[in-house]
């Protein structure tokens, strides 16, 4: 049931205005439940770390994009199957990763804006993750 219809069918006691704030917490909180705490927003200031995991160049797709926000203590964990070289660009970081010899780089991320991870390995080139900085 539409919530609008709802809040026309409530007892006088209950104001439409509380039903659709609630309406709209639950919103929120099902598409929570649905993209689950791979995409959740970061909290200012907050300690965020991501297992991202290459294989045959990639990472899941659900991984692509890191989300965090302005002022947060990234960390983001790497592991290859082949060795590569990772560049985090905007950022200026760099890792070599191996097979058997994870690589971790760990920022604060004071730069809002969409920065590239590039991957450079026996036979190709590309980015793997954009690494997404919203501002406070």
């Amino acid at each position: 049931m539409n919530a609008r219809i709802a809040a026309n069918r409530l007892p006088a006691t209950v104001s439409r205005r509380a039903v659709l704030r609630h309406a709209g917490a639950l919103a929120l909180a099902a598409a929570g439940w649905l993209f689950g705490p791979r995409l959740a927003w970061a909290q200012t200031g907050g300690n965020r770390s991501f297992a991202l995991d290459i294989r045959d160049g990639k990472v899941p797709a659900d991984l692509r994009t890191v989300r965090v926000t302005e002022g947060d203590r990234v960390e983001l964990r790497w592991t290859a199957d082949e060795a590569v070289e990772l560049h985090l660009h905007g950022y200026d970081i760099e890792r070599h990763v191996t097979p058997g010899a994870p690589g971790t780089m760990t920022f604060e991320a004071h730069a809002a804006g969409r920065f590239p991870v590039a991957i450079h390995y026996t036979g190709g080139h590309g980015n793997v993750v954009y690494l997404e900085v919203h501002p406070r």
